[in-house]
């Protein structure tokens, strides 16, 4: 199931992941950050014009903030959701280091397909929206049908009282 959509006795589960390599290749890429101040550092010196120490403080500051960001998405979690049948909510564990967060049912669109192109040809998305936030994107599907089959199973489980 390359969707990240599975079911399951206490309701229906979705999950994103990133593949170990592709969490490798971002985490070199932020360890190889860390190695562009050196040269500024070891040139930079207190005698130098302010603008050049400016300078420097910039050359020196941006790729470890960069590095750090690169990091955290190779180590970051994925979004994950569960639609919880005895709770009758939805509990969201975000990217962020925060606890889940449980979203009542009643506070939930129902979910709906949308057609995107690609060089590849059509592909399809859920969306699911939860009052006053930004809509969920949420996997991508080959075929039209299955995605209409998982929008239904959402629907179904939202709709139940």
């Amino acid at each position: 199931m390359t969707h990240g959509f599975r079911e399951s006795e206490d309701g229906l589960h979705y999950a994103e992941h990133i593949s170990w390599p592709m969490r490798l290749f971002v985490a070199v890429i932020g360890l190889a950050m860390f190695l562009i101040p050196v040269p500024f550092l070891q040139h930079g010196h207190w005698g130098l014009p302010w603008w050049q120490l400016l300078l420097l403080a910039v050359c020196i500051t941006l790729p470890v903030l960069l590095g750090t960001f690169f990091l955290c998405l190779a180590g970051g979690r994925c979004l994950r959701l569960h639609f919880d049948k005895r709770q009758r909510c939805l509990v969201r564990h975000g990217r962020l280091p925060l606890p889940p967060r449980a979203i009542p049912y009643a506070d939930i669109e129902p979910p709906s397909v949308l057609e995107r192109s690609s060089e590849d040809g059509p592909y399809y998305v859920l969306r699911l929206r939860v009052q006053g936030e930004r809509a969920m994107h949420l996997s991508s599907f080959g075929l039209q049908t299955e995605a209409q089959v998982w929008c239904q199973r959402i629907a179904d489980e939202l709709q139940h009282r």
